[in-house]
């Protein structure tokens, strides 16, 4: 088994990696963390290229690779810090950008796994979440549940989240279920 995490948080090692890195401890296989922080990544500039000339995206970023290395993959955990009750920024432009390889179904029957942090009064964590999802559902992707927890702005709070740790172990059990039943293996 091969599994992406990928934090979408601007912090390389805020509470959201650290709850990806979380979920990612507990699987067997191999495994990769990608923070979209401090890398080179843009918005789709709705050319419609990928779509009309069935090509790469034609936008030469980071996001290129991180979409080849979801296609690649059996298990994807997608990660973001609650903004506004929205997805971050980082991973918004990543979800938009798989519009590039949407057609071609190479994220259908994956496995994935949401992760949100949000702040101490837990607001918007679920919304976050319910988006993330909806882009899984979208690609075919088959569900193994999600992870929220208390992030905020103090770097490692999450930690001290007990009920998030131990969710996101009990994520990754679910993943390997799945993956053992959908995979035979």
């Amino acid at each position: 088994m091969y599994a992406v995490g990928i934090s979408g948080s601007p912090r390389k090692e805020g509470n959201t990696a650290i709850l990806v890195n979380e979920v990612l401890k507990h699987l067997k296989g191999e495994k990769k963390f990608i923070s979209l922080a401090d890398l080179d990544i843009y918005p789709c500039i709705s050319c419609d290229r990928c779509w009309k000339e069935n090509i790469e995206c034609v936008i030469d970023d980071d996001i290129r690779w991180i979409i080849r290395e979801l296609e690649k993959c059996d298990v994807m955990i997608l990660g973001s810090p609650c903004y506004w009750e929205m997805v971050s920024a980082q991973l918004k432009m990543l979800i938009d950008r798989t519009v590039s390889i949407y057609e071609k179904d190479t994220l259908k029957n994956k496995i994935g796994a949401v992760v949100v942090t949000h702040d101490v009064h837990g607001r918007g964590g679920k919304m976050v979440a319910l988006m993330i999802a909806n882009f899984l559902n979208a690609n075919g992707i088959i569900y193994a549940g999600k992870v929220i927890g208390e992030g905020g702005a103090e770097m490692g709070r999450i930690k001290k989240d007990k009920r998030a740790m131990r969710k996101a172990k009990e994520v990754a059990k679910r993943i390997m279920e799945l993956y053992k039943v959908t995979r035979g293996r």
